[in-house]
This record gives structure tokens, sequence and C-alpha cells, in this order.
């Protein structure tokens, strides 16, 4: 992938996360972080990876991000020249999870001496 695409991904990136920061509220105590965004060459498709700490409220998350719709698209619209609006999708990061599992099973195999 060329660097001028890979700069245009970035830059959507941090468009949709000043969006997310400005004019979207989410419930206390949650943290929402986003870590890559990418769009279709037809500008039909939006795709942005976010994480959600704690791991438990990815569901709050999403019917935060359906809830605030309009002004996510709004807030891209002012803050990106696009033709036309890209249709959204969400994914979420599994890592932080995954390497909790992880470690907990390091923790419990120290415990029994068995590492």
């Amino acid at each position: 992938m060329s660097l001028r695409v890979e700069a245009g991904f970035e830059h959507l990136k941090d468009a949709f996360a000043r969006v997310l920061a400005e004019d979207v509220e989410f419930p206390l105590g949650m943290m929402v972080t986003v870590l890559s965004a990418k769009i279709t060459a037809s500008t039909g498709h939006a795709k942005f990876v976010m994480s959600v700490f704690p791991d438990n409220m990815k569901d709050e998350a999403v019917r935060t991000l359906e809830e605030y719709d309009h002004e996510i698209k709004d807030g891209l619209a002012k803050r990106l020249r696009l033709r036309r609006m890209p249709r959204i999708h969400y994914a979420f990061d599994e890592t932080e999870a995954k390497a909790a599992v992880i470690e907990d099973e390091l923790l419990e195999l120290r415990k029994k001496g068995e590492v």
C-alpha cells in the first residue's frame, strides 16, 4: 500500500477519534480508543477498529455508537472532504482480552509451580 493511502487512513482515523472525543458521550467508566481506520477506494464503506475498556462494556459501546450515528457522520463530514459519506462499520480489537486470559493462565501455572 502506498504511503499516500496510509496517510489518508491515518487522517481518517484521527478525524474519527476527534469526533468520538468531541461529539459522542460514552457512559462513565468506559474508554474507547480508535486503533485503525480504512476506507474503500470508492469511499462507499469505512471500517474503524477500536478497543473498549473495560472489555465487558463492548455492547454498551455499540449502542452508544448507533445512538450517535448522525452526530458521527456530521462530525466526519465537517472534518473530511468526501464526495459522499461512507457506510460506517465498526470492529473491536480482542488483543487485550486475549492477553489478560493468557496472563491469568500463566499466573495460575506459576502458583502451581509448573512454570
